[in-house]
C-alpha cells in the first residue's frame, strides 16, 4: 500500500523553525524554544513532561517527552527525536530567507542543527492531527545538550522509553538518507608540565610545556585516518607572557572510529607520544579519558531500516543507507537497546557561520516523518 507526498502547511513551518531559530539556546539555556515546543504539542493532543536532566546538568530545563496514544491497536510504537540546543549562544539572531534558503547575516550560526529536524517533526504532528490520520502510538524524544556530548539523551531513563523504533532527524542533507553505523568516540585531557625560566635570562633552565606539545602534535597523524576513523587536537591553553617559558600546557583532543577497536588504538597511539615527548626532555604529562559515546552498526535488514525505506519509496523518495563520522543522540537510543536511525534533514554547513537550510528540505523531511508513522500504523507490533 503507498502512501502519497503529503501536503504540508509550509508558512507555518517556515514560521516555526523562525520561532526557534530566535531563541538563544545554547547548552544547558533551552527553555525559551522548548516551551514553544510544549504549547503546540500539548494543542495537538500530546501529553508533555520534562524530566530531571536539566537539575542533573545544572540547565534551565529537561528533555520534553510527549505522547500521543495510537488510533490503531496494535500497530509499531515508534518514536521521533531531535535536540534543542545549538552549537554556540545566538543573542539577536535574526534569520534571512532568500528564496528557499534560510541563514543568517554571518555573524552566528543558524541554529537549523537542530531546528531543521525539530520544526519538521511538530509540524508532522500537526498535520498528523489535523487530519485525523491513523497512526499507531507515537513518542516525542526531544532532548536537551547533545552537542556537548550527547548528555540529555544520556540523563534520559531509557525506561521512559515506550516506543520499539527511534528516528532521530540530526544530519545532514539529503533528505531520505539513513544513518545504520555511527562511531565510537572519546575525548582526552592532556597537562604537560614543565619547568618555567625567565625567557630571556635563563632559558636553559626551563623546559617548554609547549614546545614538548608542539613536538608530539607534529608526530601525530590529524583528520582522516582511514575510511572509518579520525582525530583531532582540539583546544590548546598555556603560557602567562613571552618572558616566561610555560610551565603547563593544557590540550583536549579526541579520537573516533566506527571500528572501536580503532578508536582505541588510536587514542593510546595519541597518548603514548604526548608521554614520549615529554619523558625525553623531563616533563611530566597526566591524562584524563572519557568515552563520550559508543558507535553503532544497525543490520541493512533491520525492521528501523525496512520502516524507513517503505516510507521513502512510498513518497517518491530515493531512500539511501549511509554511515556517518559524527555522533548523535541515536548512539545512547542505540546502547539503550532501542533500534534507532538518524535521518538526513536540510541543515547544510552546520556549526559554522554560512550555516543554511532549503525550505524545499524541510518539507521533504516532514513528508517523510509522517510517511513514516504511516508506514509503522501499517506493521504490527510483533515485527
Amino acid at each position: 500500500m503507498a502512501n502519497t507526498a503529503r501536503a504540508i502547511n509550509q508558512d507555518r513551518l517556515v514560521n516555526l523553525f523562525l520561532d526557534l531559530a530566535r531563541q538563544n539556546t545554547p547548552p544547558r539555556a533551552e527553555k525559551a524554544a522548548s516551551d514553544i515546543a510544549f504549547h503546540v504539542l500539548e494543542t495537538l493532543g500530546f501529553t508533555c513532561e520534562y524530566d530531571d536532566a536539566g537539575e542533573k546538568v545544572g540547565g534551565n530545563v529537561g528533555n520534553l517527552i510527549a505522547f500521543k496514544k495510537g488510533s490503531i491497536e496494535g500497530a509499531t510504537p515508534i518514536f521521533f527525536s531531535a535536540h534543542f540546543d545549538t552549537v554556540e549562544p545566538t543573542p539577536g539572531l535574526e534569520p534571512i530567507i532568500e528564496g528557499d534558503i534560510i541563514r543568517t547575516d554571518g555573524t552566528t550560526v543558524l541554529g537549523a542543527d537542530d531546528i531543521s529536524g525539530l520544526a519538521p517533526i511538530i509540524e508532522a504532528m500537526a498535520i498528523l492531527h489535523e487530519e485525523q490520520i491513523p497512526h499507531g502510538d507515537i513518542q516525542l524524544l526531544l532532548t536537551i545538550c547533545e552537542e556537548i556530548g550527547l548528555v540529555g539523551a544520556k540523563h534520559l531513563d531509557p525506561r521512559r522509553i515506550k516506543a520499539k523504533y527511534g528516528f532521530v532527524l540530526d544530519a545532514g542533507p539529503p533528505v531520505g538518507s539513513f544513518v545504520y553505523s555511527a562511531p565510537t568516540q572519546d575525548t582526552f585531557e592532556v597537562w604537560i608540565r614543565g619547568r618555567a625560566a625567565h625567557a630571556g635570562a635563563q632559558p636553559e633552565d626551563g623546559i617548554s610545556a609547549i614546545h614538548v606539545a608542539a613536538k608530539a602534535i607534529a608526530r601525530m597523524q590529524i583528520g582522516r585516518i582511514d575510511p572509518e576513523t579520525t582525530a583531532n587536537v582540539g583546544i590548546i591553553h598555556s603560557g602567562t607572557a613571552t618572558n616566561i617559558i610555560p610551565f603547563e600546557c593544557y590540550l583536549k583532543c579526541e579520537s573516533r572510529s566506527r571500528n572501536p577497536e580503532k578508536a582505541d588504538a588510536q587514542r593510546e597511539l595519541m597518548l603514548s607520544i604526548f608521554r614520549e615527548e615529554a619523558e625525553a626532555v623531563g616533563a611530566t604529562v597526566e591524562f584524563k579519558v572519557e568515552r563520550e559515546y559508543e558507535g553503532y552498526v544497525l543490520g541493512l535488514d533491520d525492521e528501523v531500516l525496512k520502516i524507513g525505506r517503505e516510507a521513502a519509496e512510498s513518497i517518491g523518495m530515493e531512500y539511501i543507507p549511509r554511515v556517518t563520522g559524527g555522533g548523535a543522540d541515536a548512539n545512547v537510543f542505540n546502547l539503550g537497546g532501542v533500534p534507532t536511525t538518524v535521518l538526513g534533514c536540510g541543515m547544510t554547513n552546520i556549526h559554522r557561520h554560512d550555516e543554511y537550510v532549503k525550505i524545499s528540505d524541510m518539507v521533504a523531511s516532514t513528508q517523510l516523518v509522517l510517511a513514516i508513522t504511516e508506514t509503522a500504523a501499517r506493521r504490527s507490533e510483533k515485527n
